[in-house]
Parts: C-alpha cells; sequence; structure tokens
C-alpha cells in the first residue's frame, strides 16, 4: 500500500507541469482538471469519456492524495435579501 501511496504523489506532480490532453496529448490554451482527483487535465468532455476507462482505476487513489494536500473549498452564499418597506415585493407577498 506504501507503494501505491508514492506513486500517486509522484504520478501527481509529474501531470501538473506538463499540461497536456491525457487522451489526446495536445495542448490548447484551456485544459479541464479531472474534477475528482485535479491531476489530469482534458481538451473536451469528449477526450475525458474517452481516457475515463483508464482513468478510473488511479483516479481514487489520486483523489485522496489531492485530498490531504489541499483545502477543500467553500461555496459561498449570497446574503439574503431584506424584506420590508420599500424593498418591493417579495413572492409571497401581496400588494395592499
Amino acid at each position: 500500500m506504501a507503494e501505491r501511496t508514492g506513486e500517486a504523489s509522484s504520478s501527481s506532480t509529474h501531470a501538473a507541469p506538463s499540461l497536456a490532453c491525457a487522451q489526446c496529448a495536445s495542448t490548447p490554451d484551456s485544459l479541464k482538471q479531472c474534477l475528482k482527483c485535479h491531476s489530469v487535465h482534458y481538451c473536451n468532455r469528449d477526450c475525458q469519456k474517452a481516457h475515463f476507462k483508464t482513468h478510473k482505476k488511479e483516479c481514487a487513489g489520486l483523489a485522496q492524495e489531492y485530498g490531504k494536500t489541499h483545502e477543500p473549498k467553500m461555496a459561498s452564499r449570497a446574503p439574503p435579501r431584506e424584506t420590508g418597506k420599500g424593498k418591493g415585493i417579495g413572492k409571497w407577498e401581496v400588494s395592499v
């Protein structure tokens, strides 16, 4: 098991600097990361779908390594709207 984590960390460090599509090896301006492990890049959805059969074997291990070293991004929420006089009519309010 120690060998596997060593391989996962080394492959994740090598994947980041070389920004090329994992399926077709092209280097377009906008590459998208695998949303689970963040270590493999794809130029479009078709390449991601074609490469998934190969990538899914190592994706879970790479995702665990990524989770250990990176803080999760929390979604931000908009502040609640104020309802009252001068703020307009709300969804379930009736104008009298």
